[in-house]
C-alpha cells in the first residue's frame, strides 16, 4: 500500500485510495473536529461512484443509491482513521463544542471604524486577486505588496496549515488560495473592525457570533440555502483566513525622534478556533447546527499597525478609516466590479480625502492589465467592460455613494445613465474620464475631521481670528444631530466620546471643550 493512502473494503471488494485527492490534510481535519463533513462526503461520494464503476466493473450499482451511500460512508470512516494515524497530521487549531454561550461582539453598526493600513490593502490583494500570487525561487507561494514611491517598504503574504507556521510551497498552497474569494475578503473585514474595538487587540481575543455575520452579509434574505450551510460556509471561509501569514518591512513618517518603523516577522493574520453548538448523534457529529461562534486573536501585526498607545509615541502605526455596513452585503456574484471598487475604496478613503481618480485608475486596480488590453483591441470586450463598469457605478449610487464625473474628461454620452451612442474612440475617453467618488456620508466628514491637523498655541489676536465668534451650544448640537436622523450613540462613535458625554452636552450639563469643538462643527456642518 502506498505510503500516502488507505484501503477500503465494501462487500469482499478492495480498493485502495490515494489521500492526495482530499486536499489539504491538515486543513480537512480540522474542519472534520468542528463537525463540517460536507466537503469530505461530497468526494467520498465521487471516489465511491468512480470505484463501482472503474475498479470493479459493476456500472449498475453505481445507480443504486443505497449502495453508493454505503460506500461512501465507509470511505469517509476509513479516510478519518487515516488521518488520526497519520504522524504529520496534528490538528493544530482547538476546536470544541461549547455547551455555555461565550460572550460575542455586538453587531457592527451602520458606520464603523476600520484599520487602513497597507497590511489591510495587501491582505485585501491575497483574498480578491488571485493573479497576483506567485512562487519565490525556493518554489514557496507568496504574494508581495510594494509601497508606491518607495519600494524599500514592502509586505509579503504567505500560506501555511491551521495553527502551524511552515511556508507552504506552491502546490500545496494553491488548494487554499482557490478558497479565497470575497466572502473571506468580507469576514476578513468583519474581523479587522471588531479588532479596532480592542485596546491591545495583540494580546487579546473576541467571539463573534455566525448566526450574526449571516445578517451583516445580507445572508439572511437568501433562501436558496438552508441556515446550516450558510453557518457552515462561514466557518469555512474562517479557516481559509487562519491560513494566511503575513511579513512587513515598513517604514513611515518623520519627527524628531526619527523614523516610525512599523514592520513585523512572519505572523498570522488570524488566529481562528471555531466552536460549533448542537445537537451530536451517535457517531459524535453534528446533526442539528444551531449556531457557530468564532474566537480571533488578532495576529501580532496588530502590534506594529493597531497600536492606538504606540502611534501616540511615534513607535507603531494607528492608521483607519470607516466602513459603511452596507458594502458587505453587496453580492459578487451579482456586481462583482462593484464590490471591488467599494472595498478598495473605504481603504483609500483616508489616504485619500478628495476622492479624485481616473476610470483607468480603478479599473486598473479591480482587475488584472489584461482586461484592460483585451477591451482595447476587441470591440465586444470593450463593449462589455463599459457596461460592467458602468452597473457597478449606478449600483454605488444607489447605495449612497457620493460620486461626480469631471465635466471636461467624462462627456455625458459616456456616463452610465445616458442613452446616446457611444461615440469614436469611447473606451480610450472613459479610461481617461476622472471622477470624484467618495463613501456615503458622514465618512467624509468623519475622514476630513480626523484628518484636521491640532490647533497650535497661539497669541490671542490669531486665536480670535481662528474661533468662531460664538461658543457652540448644547441645544445646537441636538437640533444638529436630529436633522442628520443620528443617534446620541451613533455622534459619540463618530467623535470617539461616550454617549453620556453627548447627553450632557446636549443637556448643557458639560462645556464643549475645544478638542472636540471642531469636529462636532465640521461632521454635523454648523
Amino acid at each position: 500500500m502506498l505510503e500516502d493512502s488507505f484501503s477500503i473494503k465494501h462487500n469482499n471488494l478492495m480498493a485502495e485510495i490515494d489521500s492526495k485527492v482530499f486536499g489539504n490534510k491538515k486543513l480537512l481535519k480540522a474542519e472534520i473536529e468542528a463537525g463540517f463533513l460536507e466537503e469530505i462526503k461530497a468526494i467520498s461520494r465521487k471516489i465511491a461512484i468512480n470505484l463501482i464503476k472503474e475498479n470493479w466493473k459493476l456500472p449498475d450499482l453505481a445507480k443504486d443509491k443505497n449502495y453508493v451511500n454505503e460506500l461512501t460512508k465507509k470511505i469517509v470512516k476509513s479516510f478519518r482513521e487515516h488521518l488520526e494515524n497519520t504522524a504529520d497530521s496534528p490538528s493544530f487549531i482547538q476546536h470544541e463544542i461549547q455547551r455555555e454561550i461565550p460572550d460575542c461582539e455586538k453587531k457592527l453598526n451602520s458606520i464603523t471604524q476600520i484599520p487602513s493600513s497597507a497590511v489591510m490593502f495587501s491582505s485585501m490583494e491575497a483574498y480578491v486577486r488571485k493573479d497576483l500570487w506567485g512562487q519565490d525561487e525556493n518554489g514557496i507561494a507568496y504574494l508581495r505588496h510594494l509601497a508606491k514611491g518607495y519600494p524599500k517598504n514592502y509586505i509579503e503574504h504567505y500560506i501555511t496549515r491551521p495553527g502551524d507556521i511552515t511556508l507552504l510551497p506552491w502546490d500545496e498552497a494553491q488548494q487554499i488560495i482557490d478558497k479565497f474569494g470575497f466572502t473571506t475578503a468580507k469576514l476578513h473585514l468583519v474581523f479587522a473592525a471588531h479588532a479596532m474595538n480592542q485596546e491591545k487587540p495583540w494580546e487579546s481575543q473576541f467571539n463573534l457570533k455566525v448566526s450574526d455575520i449571516i445578517q451583516e452579509f445580507g445572508w439572511d434574505k437568501n433562501h436558496k440555502k438552508s441556515k446550516a450551510e450558510k453557518l457552515r460556509e462561514i466557518a469555512s471561509t474562517a479557516f481559509a483566513l487562519d491560513c494566511l501569514l503575513v511579513k512587513a518591512v515598513w517604514v513611515e513618517g518623520r519627527n524628531r525622534k526619527g523614523q516610525i518603523i512599523a514592520s513585523a516577522p512572519v505572523g498570522r493574520m488570524w488566529n481562528i478556533y471555531i466552536k460549533p453548538t448542537g445537537q451530536l448523534n451517535l457517531d459524535g457529529e453534528i446533526d442539528n447546527l444551531n449556531d457557530i461562534y468564532i474566537t480571533v486573536q488578532p495576529g501580532l501585526w496588530t502590534r506594529d499597525f493597531l497600536n492606538r498607545a504606540g502611534a501616540i509615541s511615534r513607535e507603531a502605526l494607528y492608521q483607519f478609516g470607516y466602513l459603511a455596513q452596507q458594502v458587505l452585503k453587496i453580492d459578487p456574484y451579482h456586481n462583482e466590479l462593484a464590490l471591488r471598487l467599494a472595498i478598495f475604496l473605504t481603504l483609500d478613503s483616508r489616504v485619500r480625502l478628495n476622492g479624485n481618480y481616473t476610470v483607468q485608475e480603478l479599473l486598473e486596480i479591480a482587475f488584472p492589465k489584461p482586461v484592460i488590453a483585451q477591451a482595447r483591441q476587441k470591440r465586444r470586450k470593450a463593449y462589455d467592460l463599459k457596461q460592467c463598469w458602468d452597473s457597478a457605478i449606478k449600483l454605488l449610487i444607489q447605495l449612497d455613494w457620493q460620486i461626480e464625473f469631471d465635466s471636461t474628461t467624462y462627456p455625458e454620452e459616456l456616463r452610465p445613465d445616458s442613452t446616446l451612442q457611444n461615440p469614436r474612440g469611447y473606451l480610450d475617453i472613459l479610461l481617461n474620464a476622472r471622477l470624484t467618488i467618495k463613501p456615503p456620508a458622514p465618512i467624509p466628514e468623519l475622514l476630513t475631521a480626523k484628518a484636521t491637523p491640532k490647533l497650535e498655541p497661539s497669541s490671542p489676536s490669531s486665536k480670535q481670528k481662528s474661533t468662531p465668534s460664538t461658543n457652540l451650544t448644547g441645544s445646537q448640537v441636538r437640533e444638529a444631530r436630529a436633522a442628520k436622523g443620528w443617534s446620541q450613540a451613533q455622534l459619540a462613535g463618530f467623535l470617539g466620546v461616550s454617549q453620556y458625554l453627548i447627553s450632557l452636552i446636549e443637556r448643557g450639563q458639560r462645556p464643549i471643550n475645544q478638542k472636540i469643538e471642531p469636529k462636532i462643527r465640521k461632521i454635523l456642518e454648523i
